[in-house]
């Protein structure tokens, strides 16, 4: 007769933690059936760990979408996202809106669905990654964070020019956004019309071409 207690013995061994932690009972069904069920449930734990440790990684925030405040038009716009097709393209995705609109939360959703179609995702604000830029050469943990950063399949880039940023940060802001996206797709979140990023530019001939390379054949979402 079977033993429950060696059962969950070995299973620890194997690691099968769904089995350890499962109260064992003697069911109306096949060993096969019973097997079946008990290891389907242990694959789809184990899904589930992996997709929250790459969250983690990700440095994904806290934070949920309310989707029935979202327009029709957006809610459409975001279904369309959801098969992830445009960051195998590389291309990339604009939400503008004031604050308090939730353009980091429905950023946060589209990185999540990205994440559970296997994609790897990072997330940053605009100003957290300058700092990354400039002590990446001396400092390790810079240096980690922008290997994240390339090796991604979709940067979100939060609080895109929330403040103005002078001459130099801006050459290497722009310079870095293209190398990134050679291969990685950007959400590009932001509270300013781009009209007004040109506006308040230092140096406008490296914003117009951050604009027009960087915003080019990119979807705009606005909140």
């Amino acid at each position: 007769m079977a033993n429950r207690t060696k059962i969950k013995a070995m299973a620890k061994e194997l690691n099968l933690q769904t089995i350890v932690n499962r109260q064992l009972k003697e069911l109306s069904m096949g060993n096969l059936d019973y097997l079946q069920l008990i290891l389907e449930k242990e694959v789809e734990s184990r899904k589930q760990n992996s997709i929250a440790k790459i969250r983690k990684f990700c440095s994904l925030p806290s934070i949920q979408l309310n989707k029935e405040r979202l327009h029709e038009g957006v809610r459409y716009q975001v279904e369309k996202l959801l098969n992830c097709e445009w960051i195998e393209k590389s291309k990339n995705l604009l939400i503008i809106g004031e604050c308090n609109t939730g353009k980091t939360a429905l950023a946060n959703y589209l990185a999540n669905n990205a994440v559970e179609q296997g994609l790897k995702v990072f997330y940053i604000k605009a100003d957290e990654l300058l700092v990354v830029l400039s002590k990446k050469e001396v400092l390790s943990k810079a240096q980690a964070i922008f290997n994240k950063i390339r090796n991604a399949d979709l940067l979100v880039l939060d609080e895109v020019l929330y403040l103005n940023i002078d001459k130099e940060n801006l050459e290497l802001f722009y310079k870095t956004i293209m190398l990134i996206n050679e291969t990685t797709s950007i959400v590009f979140i932001t509270n300013r019309e781009i009209s007004d990023w040109l506006k308040t530019a230092e140096e406008k001939y490296t914003m117009q071409l951050l604009i027009s390379r960087a915003l080019a054949d990119t979807e705009v979402i606005r909140l």
